[in-house]
C-alpha cells in the first residue's frame, strides 16, 4: 500500500492538468491537450451506474478501449492516453464506487471522485456539490475506492462557506488514503466570473501536507503557459487544473506559446476525425472554440449550420482528413458491411445526426420521401415501418419495401429519426442511394 500511495502521489504532483468538463473531457480533447503538453487529463464525469452499465470492448476499428451503452459510447480510452487519463466519476456512495474500480482500473491511471460539480443533475442525485456536508459518506466512499483500487484514488472539492469547515473537511479526505486533492477556489453557489479564492486553497496547501493539492478556478487569470507555474506558485498548490481556459484554448498547454484559434480546431478535428467523435461533441468543442468568432468568422458561421462532422470538417479544410479516417474505419472492420438476420431482415448500421433532418426538409427530400418517391414510380406499395422501444429508451425501426425488410440497430431518441434511418438503410440495401442528395451517413 505504501509503494502504491508513493506512486499514486507522485501521479499528481508538479502537474498541468486538463480539468473534467462534461461533453468536452472525450477523447480528441484529452488526446490534443497531453500532445500540446498537459501531463495529465480527466474525463469527463461519468456516473457511477451509467458507466457499470456498459460493455468493455476491444474497438479494433478505432484501436480503443470503449465502454458502451447501447450506442452510446459513454468512455473511449486511447492508446496514447494511457497512464496519464483519469477517470472521473459521479458516485454518492461506497459500494459503486468500489464496483466502477475494479471494472476499469486495467484501462486509466487513477480515478477521481467528483465532490464539487453543483450542477442540478450532479447534485440532485446527491453527487457533486451535495456531498460536501455529508463527511461520513465522504469517507465511506474514499475509503472504498482506496481499499478496492489497485490505482490512485483522488477527490475534487470546492471551498464551503466558511473556510474553517473547509479545512476540517480536508483533514478527513487527507486521512482517507487518497493520493491528491483538487480544490475548486469557489463555493457552491458561485461561478464564473466570481473570483477565484486563492487564499482559500492556500490555506488548504499548508494545511493538507502529506499529498499533492491540485488548484482549479484560476483560468481566468491565465493567458499563456508562464501563467500557470505563476499560479501554482500564488496558491502554494503543487499542480494547476485547468478547465474554461483550456476548452477555450486548447493550446494553453504548449510552453512554445498559444496558438491561433484556426489551428487549434483544426488539430481538434484532426483528432475527432481519428478517434470518431460524435457529431454533437465535436461541434461543442468548436463552438467553444470559436466563441464569438462564430458569428463573424465565415467558417464559424459553417460550424453553426453544420448538420454533420463531415460539414464542421468541410467548413475548416478538414473534409480529406475525415474521408481519410472513416475509410480506414472501413477497411478495418467493414463497418457498413449489410448482414441478414435468421427471419431475413438485412441490418445495415447506418445513423444520421438530428439537425441534419432538420436542415434537409427545407432544401432537399428525406430519406423517407425518396423512398416514397421511388415506391410511387415502381407502383409499388408504400413502405411498412414497425417499431421496437429498447430498453434504453432508444427506438429502432424496420421496413418493409419490395418484399424485403430492412434495418439499422443504431438506436434513435424518437420514432421520427428511427423511421427515417431505416427508409436510409432501405436506400442503401436497395442501391438506389444515389436517389437521396446530399451527406447524410455520419459513421
Amino acid at each position: 500500500m505504501e509503494d502504491q500511495m508513493e506512486s499514486g502521489t507522485a501521479l499528481y504532483t508538479k502537474k498541468t492538468i486538463l480539468a473534467p468538463m462534461v461533453r468536452a473531457g472525450r477523447t480528441p480533447l484529452r488526446i490534443l491537450s497531453l500532445d500540446y503538453g498537459a501531463d495529465l487529463c480527466y474525463t469527463e464525469e461519468i456516473v457511477d451506474h451509467k458507466l457499470l452499465s456498459c460493455e468493455r470492448i476491444l474497438n479494433d476499428a478505432v484501436g480503443t478501449i470503449d465502454y458502451k451503452n447501447g450506442d452510446d459510447i459513454v468512455l473511449r480510452i486511447a492508446p496514447e492516453e494511457r497512464g496519464r487519463c483519469v477517470l472521473q466519476i459521479g458516485t454518492n456512495n461506497g459500494e459503486s464506487a468500489a464496483r466502477v474500480a475494479k471494472f476499469v482500473q486495467t484501462d486509466v491511471a487513477a480515478i477521481d471522485v467528483n465532490m464539487g460539480c453543483p450542477k442540478p443533475f450532479s447534485v440532485h442525485a446527491g453527487m457533486g456539490a451535495a456531498l460536501l456536508r455529508q463527511t461520513d459518506k465522504i469517507k465511506d466512499i474514499l475509503t472504498s475506492l482506496v481499499q478496492a483500487a489497485e490505482i490512485p484514488v483522488s477527490c475534487k472539492i470546492r471551498v464551503l462557506d466558511d473556510p474553517s469547515d473547509t479545512l476540517n473537511l480536508v483533514r478527513e479526505i487527507e486521512k482517507c488514503g487518497v493520493a491528491a486533492l483538487g480544490v475548486h477556489g469557489r463555493r457552491r453557489e458561485e461561478r464564473n466570473p466570481d473570483k477565484c479564492r486563492i487564499e482559500e486553497i492556500r490555506e488548504v496547501a499548508r494545511t493538507v501536507t502529506s499529498i499533492p493539492i491540485i488548484t482549479n478556478g484560476v483560468s481566468g487569470e491565465i493567458d499563456c503557459y508562464e501563467d500557470i507555474e505563476k499560479w501554482r506558485v500564488q496558491t502554494g498548490a503543487s499542480s494547476v487544473m485547468l478547465a474554461r481556459k483550456a476548452l477555450a484554448t486548447p493550446s494553453i498547454f504548449r510552453r512554445e506559446g498559444v496558438l491561433e484559434k484556426d489551428k487549434d480546431i483544426e488539430a481538434f478535428l484532426d483528432k475527432a476525425c481519428k478517434y470518431d467523435e460524435s457529431y454533437t461533441m465535436t461541434k461543442y468543442v468548436v463552438q467553444r472554440i470559436l466563441g464569438a468568432d462564430q458569428e463573424y468568422d465565415p467558417r464559424g458561421r459553417k460550424t453553426v449550420c453544420a448538420g454533420s462532422v463531415l460539414e464542421i470538417c468541410r467548413a475548416w479544410g478538414k473534409e480529406q482528413v475525415y474521408e481519410e479516417w472513416h475509410r480506414d474505419r472501413q477497411r478495418r472492420c467493414c463497418k457498413r458491411k449489410a448482414r441478414v438476420t435468421e427471419d431475413g431482415t438485412t441490418l445495415i448500421e447506418v445513423t444520421f445526426p438530428m439537425k441534419k433532418l432538420k436542415t434537409a426538409r427545407q432544401a432537399v427530400p428525406t430519406p423517407k420521401q425518396v423512398l416514397n418517391d421511388y415506391c410511387g414510380e415502381k407502383r409499388l406499395p408504400k413502405p411498412v415501418y414497425s417499431l421496437t422501444k429498447r430498453e434504453d429508451k432508444r427506438y429502432v425501426a424496420t421496413i418493409e419495401v419490395e418484399e424485403r425488410r430492412f434495418r439499422s440497430e443504431i438506436g434513435q431518441v424518437n420514432v421520427r429519426m428511427a423511421e427515417q434511418v431505416a427508409a436510409l438503410a432501405a436506400l442503401i440495401g436497395l442501391g438506389i442511394r444515389e436517389r437521396l442528395k446530399g451527406e447524410w451517413e455520419e459513421e
